[in-house]
């Protein structure tokens, strides 16, 4: 079976298991006690000659594997707004239906592209295709609406977890199983360097999804990413004593 074939059809076994503790629209974003690790946004392939693992970043589309976000005649209203890539690895195609043919890009986490158009399953984006900009699609189970990376005000503290374990995601929602990059456990302290009204911008250590070293193995590397506040312990207020 072709390998990028296979990795399509198991993305969605890489989602974790969210459980919320609290009602609303807003819940703590916690996950079982048992901390995830980055190597876990890895699909094992095969084996090489010395056994080792041979792995394969999947292109996570769609979400759910029982969902196929294909659309054969799609309704796209004009928009003009900016959306981002939440997923490891997304694809871009030139028609809205899934198959091997019509992938044409495969932008990483944290790309910003323009959006010109929605429909239901869709984004219509202009993107870059030997040298000249077109009129592309990608699925709106990869990405999300930029401006939610807005509004945070830039902070630099030590923080603590204080739920049994928390969801580390490369988006500040937990729409999609897609965003989780990891998770951290009660009691670890972590480097907060923005907070928003809900979320938290964190530095956290991931294997890197598109960069290798000399070796050829994935960089491990510091990446900003974000946990609920709900789910975080402020930091205790510095207290100073006046001078006698």
């Amino acid at each position: 079976m072709n390998k990028k074939l296979l990795a399509l059809l198991l993305a969605g076994l890489l989602v974790a298991s969210v459980t919320a503790c609290t009602g609303g629209d807003d819940p703590k974003d916690t996950t079982d006690s048992e901390s995830k690790k980055p190597e876990d946004n890895y699909i094992v392939v095969g084996t090489d000659d010395a056994g080792n693992d041979i792995t394969e970043i999947p292109t996570q589309e769609p979400a759910d594997p029982g969902f196929d976000p294909s659309e054969t005649n799609p309704t796209f209203v004009d928009v003009t707004k900016k959306v981002v890539v939440f997923a490891g690895v997304a694809t871009v195609r030139t028609s809205t239906v899934l198959n091997a043919e019509n992938a044409v890009g495969w932008p990483s986490e944290g790309k910003i592209l323009d959006v010109t158009g929605e429909s239901d399953n869709w984004y219509r984006i202009t993107y870059p295709v030997d040298g000249e900009n077109k009129d592309c699609y990608i699925a709106k189970t990869v990405a999300a609406d930029a401006t939610a990376l807005d509004g945070y005000t830039a902070v630099e503290e030590e923080v603590e977890i204080n739920v049994e374990a928390v969801n580390v995601r490369s988006y500040p929602s937990t729409a999609s199983d897609l965003s989780i990059r990891g998770s951290l456990k009660k009691g670890t302290k972590v480097t907060r360097v923005a907070v928003g009204e809900k979320w938290s911008r964190i530095l956290f250590e991931v294997v890197s999804e598109t960069e290798t070293d000399a070796e050829g193995n994935a960089k491990v590397e510091i990446k900003e990413y974000y946990v609920s506040n709900d789910c975080l312990k402020a930091p205790e207020a510095a207290t100073t004593e006046a001078a006698d």
